[in-house]
């Protein structure tokens, strides 16, 4: 999917884990809610000061027209938003950005926006969008305050995904450092051994239950295997 490598590079979300299915929920619900068409994810591009399109929910053609492209801090109401750290809603002011052109309005542009940062710990990683096509569209304030929550929980779910790496992370240097045990090797082999055999195979959990049952009985009644 289009949005996958972004969300890999800036928020380390791979394509098989939760929480870029969680993101891709929260845009969707907001859509409906919201009685918007379509609604985006914006990563923080530190560097170069700038908005990338990572994720567009609503319609395929234009999350493929608008992934990667970038919106400097500062410019219209993606880029104000990341600059004052608070919801932006109103008609878009910054056209640079290149959209699909099937929908009504100005070149395809949206009639209406809103723009939510996405903050985690005082430091901003992204902004969420969503926007409408129709002629005479507007937002509310009410609107606005509901999608900043959508932009909170969108954060939270970034945060706990690099809170889990950065444990898992820990974890594998213990386990793999120069100073770890024999024992932590063994173990650690054998953990990625039996994952192996039940990611090939599901058929074979119930032989290697039983298979490891045996063993663990063997060893636990021989007094020669007790430390």
């Amino acid at each position: 999917m289009t949005d996958q490598p972004l969300l890999s590079s800036y928020f380390g979300i791979l394509p098989q884990m939760p929480e870029g299915t969680i993101l891709r929920l929260l845009i969707e619900t907001a859509i409906q809610v919201l009685d918007a068409d379509e609604g985006s994810l914006l990563v923080y591009d530190e560097p170069s000061k700038s908005l990338r399109f990572a994720m567009t929910v609503g319609d395929e053609e234009s999350a493929a027209k608008l992934a990667g492209q970038s919106v400097p801090i500062g410019k219209g109401l993606v880029g104000l938003a990341a600059l004052s750290r608070e919801v932006q809603v109103g008609a878009p002011t910054f056209h640079d950005v290149k959209q699909t052109r099937k929908k009504g309005g100005r070149a395809g542009e949206p009639e209406a926006e809103i723009v939510a940062p996405m903050i985690v710990a005082d430091a901003l990683i992204g902004v969420l969008t969503v926007v409408s096509f129709r002629h005479g569209k507007r937002f509310s304030g009410a609107d606005a305050k509901l999608y900043a929550r959508y932009a909170a929980i969108a954060a939270l779910v970034v945060d706990q995904r690099r809170r889990l790496a950065a444990i898992e992370a820990k974890d594998h240097a213990l386990l793999s450092g120069a100073g770890a045990s024999e024992r932590s090797r063994a173990e650690q082999k054998i953990f990625e051994s039996i994952g192996k055999i039940v990611k090939h195979d599901h058929a074979a959990l119930p032989h290697l239950a039983q298979m490891l049952s045996a063993l663990s009985a063997l060893v636990i009644s021989d007094p020669g295997h007790r430390r």
